[in-house]
């Protein structure tokens, strides 16, 4: 799948090389649990990969997008030890196979909303902005002392503080440095205040590439300091002052070292990178020819003083160093992304929006533990039978599904059906005396949709009907 840029951004920034879209690769991680006998589904994290083969700046990172559950887990006390491993192994999966940086934004549902679930138990409370973001901290300080998350830190300080010098790879002068989220706060900003610019202003903010620099600190010889002048154009000030207030639920979790998501940044050759960077020797002297990653170990030599003094060990290298080296150099490297998992590709859950829609269209509902059983039996079902139409129009007389045969649809309403056994009379006034969903305006006309026989769409009518009188 492929995330474009949204029209603002992209009209502005693409002369200076805004990419169009980011591809990615979306994915939902469920957990199901046995109760009564029957699986029900009880919590769904839907995440954003973007791979090695992604431009910078979302090249390499994850995005946790939307967490949604239910209360019915067993036992209760370990509820939330439970959905925070979800996450707390899902860093651990994406940080083995070669992503550095992992971001979420910590924002509850308002009342009413849904973000995954379609009709949460009454009972069921709603975190406050500061409980769910604790909630979240509490788990990355645990992955943290587990040695999955580096350092936890938030988007403003990443690439707002200090004029944007924070940032890995480069300062953050332009939205082009900002990671690219579909769905997420940042981009939605970004367009709100572009449209609010007047051409005049969008006139006269500077449209340039991010600049590259070698070293990440200013004033050194990798970094003279020819950055120094350059401030954050008028975008990302407004966007700052926006975010700052709300600076602490923009998490930006580093699972690998900044000086590799820094190497990431500048586009460079990351596939020789040793996977065990913590264990690499400090290295003293200006003699860089023993970090040359090639088979054979760099030979450095210096004469001894003639004064007879022992010979300086500053810029060469030991042999108990050239044999930390070598083992480096030669593996393991970080992985590149790809996920050697066999996939499960199920349009249902291509994103939380079609899931919800499944949910809303159907009537599958979690507001008790019996309707979850059945909304869960039916998600199994539709999971495991991909080819099976997942909607049905459903009839406005009889009020049921129209999977085969001849459906009669409304010219004039929007979301009026009639099956073949209703249409006549339901048009003729022949069941008008019956209520009020047999009878229909005479003056609208119907258009006739042939659906296919299929063996299959009956079957699947039937084991729908069997489980909804079950229940």
């Amino acid at each position: 799948k492929k995330h474009s840029v949204r029209d603002e951004m992209f009209n502005l920034y693409s002369k200076a090389g805004c990419p169009s879209d980011y591809p990615a690769h979306t994915k939902c991680v469920g957990l199901f649990q046995k109760i009564h006998g029957v699986d029900v589904l009880l919590f769904a994290m839907y995440v954003y990969e973007y791979g090695d083969e992604c431009p910078p700046p979302n090249r390499r990172r994850v995005y946790i997008s939307y967490l949604d559950s239910v209360q019915y887990f067993q036992p209760p006390m370990f509820r939330t030890a439970a959905y925070q491993s979800v996450i707390t192994e899902y860093l651990r999966f994406v940080k083995k196979r070669g992503f550095h940086t992992a971001h979420i934004w910590s924002c509850p549902p308002t009342p009413g909303d849904e973000y995954v679930f379609y009709c949460h138990p009454s009972k069921q409370k709603i975190p406050q902005e500061e409980q769910l973001r604790n909630w979240y901290l509490s788990l990355l300080e645990k992955a943290k002392n587990d040695g999955i998350v580096v350092e936890t830190t938030n988007f403003y300080e990443e690439y707002f503080a200090d004029a944007g010098n924070n940032a890995p790879g480069a300062a953050a002068f332009s939205p082009m440095s900002l990671p690219y989220f579909e769905g997420d706060y940042i981009p939605g900003e970004i367009e709100n205040i572009l449209a609010n610019l007047s051409k005049q202003e969008k006139g006269n903010i500077p449209i340039k590439s991010a600049p590259r620099r070698a070293g990440s600190k200013l004033g050194t010889r990798s970094n003279p300091g020819n950055v120094l002048n350059d401030t954050q154009d008028k975008i990302m000030q407004r966007l700052g002052r926006t975010i700052f207030n709300m600076k602490e639920n923009f998490m930006v979790v580093r699972l690998r070292s900044k000086a590799f998501a820094a190497a990431v940044e500048r586009k460079e050759d990351v596939s020789k990178w040793p996977e065990d960077e913590e264990s690499l020797p400090l290295i003293k002297g200006k003699d860089s020819s023993i970090l040359n990653r090639s088979k054979k170990s760099a030979e450095v030599k210096e004469e001894a003083p003639g004064n007879g003094e022992k010979p300086s060990t500053i810029g060469s290298s030991t042999p108990e160093m050239e044999s930390v080296l070598t083992k480096h150099l030669s593996g393991p490297y970080v992985a590149d992304t790809v996920d050697k998992d066999p996939q499960f590709e199920s349009e249902m859950f291509e994103n939380r929006q079609l899931f919800l829609n499944y949910c809303q269209t159907n009537n599958c509902q979690f507001d008790d533990l019996r309707k979850a059983k059945h909304t869960t039996m039916m998600v199994l079902f539709q999971l495991h039978n991909p080819t099976i139409p997942k909607f049905f129009q459903r009839c406005g007389a009889c009020y049921r599904d129209i999977a085969h045969g001849i459906r009669y649809h409304c010219n004039i309403c929007s979301n009026f059906d009639l099956c073949e056994a209703c249409y006549k009379p339901v048009t003729t006034g022949e069941w008008a005396s019956r209520g009020k969903r047999y009878r229909h305006d005479s003056s609208h006309s119907f258009y006739k949709i042939s659906l296919k026989e299929s063996a299959e769409a009956k079957r699947t009518a039937e084991e729908r009907q069997k489980s909804l009188q079950g229940y």
